[in-house]
């Protein structure tokens, strides 16, 4: 049977489709579905069909996947051929696609990514608009080295900046960059971005940012470092605080995806966790603070945290993203990837960690209530 029947052939029930279909669920049945379509997807691409790949790839992504964007392209050996699927700067979908990624079975002939790579040379593709053709390799880019953050910022002139809008600047901005830096490297690398009516005396082609980013990051020492990998601290203001509602009473804390954390800071009562959307979920164990030994809190709290994490990391059920100490209770932040069995995974690490009896297990989203921990 072709991968084109398979794909659009009798309909199958979807794994969870009575119930939970979770994160591990989907990504699961799109590598089994991948890997028995990988030749013939190869065979297709080899003949530059394009379309047919569109409309194979597409209805699969979105129906296991939702919110991903896909790309294909050459693979990283002579006959191979590469498939990239990214979350588009939006860090939650980055840490799905991450996550993806590790599951892969390893597929012969295929390279797979999961965030836009940069490219080996920089296309003179072009953007059009109002009869303008405006082409991103003419940009000309003044950079200024940013020490403290270890990042580049960019004064850019471009020939038809006066004749164009800044959202079609900007696109084109990050569309080449995008292919000089790659997804992440974009992020990582580029600082504050400012558009100038004129060209500056010691500014460069934009094709030589990347030889320049490169040779002032390795003086430097700067290390490339992806989003996913990256956690930040934060805290809430004495004067913002409230003991009574969840999380807003937060002295300092350690986050892995703080979007998400800050939007729901924002407006708990509302808010929706988006990882659901892929099957994932946003956990976090609730225990009071007084239970932890006062010279010990953070410490303490990342023992349990790490018990917890070992347990989940053996199957891939789930991964820490951060934690918190607050003024009434403490918080142990997960991402779970196995709906029920992931929860059971951490009730009983939960045990093994020693953790109070009061402890709560809380989701993320407003739609779904707190659990006793040990039910």
């Amino acid at each position: 049977m072709s991968f084109l029947r398979r794909a659009f052939g009798r309909k199958k029930e979807a794994p969870g489709s009575g119930g939970e279909f979770t994160f591990n669920q989907r990504a699961k049945a799109f590598w089994d579905w991948f890997s028995t379509s990988a030749e013939e997807m190869r065979a297709v691409q080899n003949r530059g069909d394009g379309r047919q790949l569109q409309e194979v790839l597409s209805p699969k992504v979105n129906e296991l996947l939702p919110g991903m964007a896909w790309v294909l392209g050459p693979g990283t050996g002579e006959g191979f051929h590469s498939f990239t699927l990214s979350g588009e700067g939006v860090m939650c979908r980055q840490i799905l696609a991450d996550q993806w990624l590790k599951r892969s079975p390893g597929v012969a002939n295929w390279t797979f990514h999961a965030s836009r790579q940069a490219a080996e040379t920089l296309g003179h593709f072009t953007l059009n608009a109002r009869d303008l053709t405006f082409r991103p390799i003419e940009f000309w880019v003044t950079p200024e080295i940013d020490e403290e953050n270890e990042e580049v910022d960019l004064v850019l002139w471009h020939p038809l900046i006066e004749k164009s809008e800044d959202g079609l600047c900007m696109q084109a901005l990050f569309l080449v960059l995008d292919e000089i830096f790659g997804e992440f490297g974009t992020s990582r690398w580029i600082g504050k971005i400012e558009f100038s009516k004129k060209r500056l005396a010691e500014s460069m082609p934009i094709a030589e940012l990347k030889d320049f980013v490169a040779e002032t990051s390795a003086a430097r020492g700067w290390k490339m470092r992806s989003p996913v990998d990256t956690w930040g601290s934060y805290s809430i203001s004495p004067e913002k605080r409230n003991k009574g509602r969840h999380r807003l009473d937060t002295i300092a804390g350690t986050c892995g995806c703080w979007p998400v954390l800050s939007a729901y800071l924002r407006d708990p009562a509302d808010f929706e966790d988006p990882f659901r959307e892929l099957g994932a979920s946003w956990i976090y164990l609730t225990v009071p603070t007084s239970s932890l030994p006062e010279d010990r809190l953070v410490e303490s709290r990342e023992e349990m945290a790490e018990i917890i994490h070992s347990s989940l990391a053996m199957g891939r059920h789930g991964i820490p993203l951060g934690g918190a100490i607050g003024e009434k209770s403490s918080y142990l932040d997960f991402l779970i990837f196995d709906g029920r069995r992931s929860i059971e995974i951490v009730q009983n690490a939960a045990r093994k960690a020693g953790m109070p009896a009061d402890t709560r297990l809380d989701f993320l989203d407003s739609r779904r209530q707190s659990l006793p921990l040990f039910e």
